[in-house]
């Protein structure tokens, strides 16, 4: 009897070093693939870095546009339908101008805090995984 309780000690303690073990090595590839993620969205953000002077420079572009067709309105001043016309371009010359300027805010926003992309990239990627796990167990609907 006591043989038999030793030996079921020590299996159980077998196995509680070899879950130990898996968990280890499970944590350290989970933390290799955070590592990986994390350098390929460094990659990528140098990929935006050009996209964000690109839109400097279209904003650049804008303010010029917008100052060409002011000067047209002043000298169009005598014709009321060309008048109208060039007001209804600067009004969507505005409204793509703030476009640009909240589409680059949102590129140095994500250039100098990658964080929130690793962050959207990881909730996303769990949300999908307890999705998969929730349909895989039967307790959800199936997609």
């Amino acid at each position: 009897m006591a043989k038999t309780l030793k030996d079921l000690l020590l299996a159980l303690l077998n196995a509680t070093l070899i879950l130990v073990a898996l968990c280890l090595f499970l944590g350290w590839k989970l933390a290799r693939s955070v590592e990986n993620i994390q350098d390929n969205f460094r990659e990528s953000l140098q990929i935006v870095q050009p996209l964000r002077e690109q839109a400097q420079g279209v904003r650049e572009d804008l303010a010029s546009l917008r100052a060409d067709l002011s000067g047209i309105h002043i000298l169009g001043d005598d014709e009321p339908e060309l008048k109208q016309k060039l007001q209804q371009a600067l009004v969507r010359l505005d409204e793509v101008q703030a476009k640009l300027e909240t589409t680059q805010a949102r590129l140095n926003e994500l250039v100098e805090n990658p964080q929130m992309l690793i962050d959207y990239a990881i909730t996303t990627t769990v949300d999908a995984t307890t999705a998969r796990l929730i349909e895989l167990r039967g307790c959800g609907e199936a997609a």
